[in-house]
C-alpha cells in the first residue's frame, strides 16, 4: 500500500541533510543500456568531485573544480598524463550524459524534487535494504522523450542519505538503476585528494 507522503517529507529531510554536509565519499555502481560503471566518488562543498574509477576504464582519475571550472582526466592513472577539459566534453561524461560538475546528491536530489513538484510523489514502503532502514519513494512528472520521467529512491533512515535511484523514461524504459555503497558523510580528506 502507498503512503502519500507527509510531514516530515522524506526528500526535505534528504536535501537538507545534503545542505549541512562539507563532504562525502562512496562506492557507485551503475547500469543501465549505455553501459555499466563502478567508481569511488568524492564530493567536498563548494562543489570539488574526484572520481576513481574501478570499471570499465580502471585506473583512470578524473577531478573537477568549481574554482576553475574544468575537469581535469588522467586516463592512465595520477602518474601519466593529465588533460583539463570542458566538463561538456563526452570524454568526462557519463554513458547517459551525466556531467561530472552535476554528480553530487545535492544535485540528484534537487532533479527529484523538480520533477516532484511537476507531477507527484509517494512514500511507497519502508522496508531494511543490505541490512539498513530505508524509505522507498516513487516520484513521477512530465519529462522529454529520453529524459527522467520517473525515479524510485530509496533513502537510508538513519543517513538520510540515498542508497538505490532507479530512472524510467515516460514510456517506463529503464535509463539507470544507481547503487551508493559505502557510504561516509563528512570524513576527513587528505589535503591531495582534490589537489593531487
Amino acid at each position: 500500500m502507498a503512503l502519500a507522503l507527509d510531514s516530515p517529507d522524506p526528500l526535505e529531510e534528504a536535501l537538507a541533510r545534503f545542505e549541512a554536509l562539507q563532504g562525502y565519499r562512496l562506492e557507485l555502481r551503475s547500469e543501465g543500456p549505455g553501459g555499466n560503471q563502478q567508481l569511488r566518488y568524492a564530493y567536498r562543498k563548494p562543489g570539488l568531485v574526484r572520481l576513481d574509477v574501478i570499471s570499465p576504464h580502471a585506473g583512470a582519475v578524473l577531478i573537477y573544480s568549481p574554482y576553475s571550472e574544468r575537469v581535469r582526466l588522467w586516463p592512465f592513472g595520477l602518474k601519466g598524463p593529465s588533460l583539463s577539459l570542458s566538463p561538456d566534453n563526452r570524454l568526462v561524461k557519463s554513458p547517459r550524459g551525466h556531467r561530472l560538475d552535476r554528480s553530487d546528491v545535492g544535485a540528484l536530489l534537487d532533479n527529484v524534487q523538480w520533477l516532484r513538484r511537476q507531477g507527484e510523489g509517494r512514500l511507497l514502503r519502508d522496508i531494511t535494504l543490505a541490512g539498513r532502514p530505508v524509505r522507498q519513494l516513487l516520484v513521477r512528472g512530465p519529462a522529454e522523450p529520453g529524459q527522467v520521467a520517473r525515479y524510485e529512491l530509496w533513502l537510508d533512515k538513519i543517513l538520510q542519505f540515498p542508497v538505490r535511484v532507479i530512472s524510467h523514461d515516460a514510456r517506463g524504459n529503464l535509463l539507470e538503476t544507481v547503487w551508493l555503497e559505502h557510504i561516509e558523510l563528512d570524513p576527513d580528506f587528505a589535503d591531495d585528494v582534490f589537489f593531487p
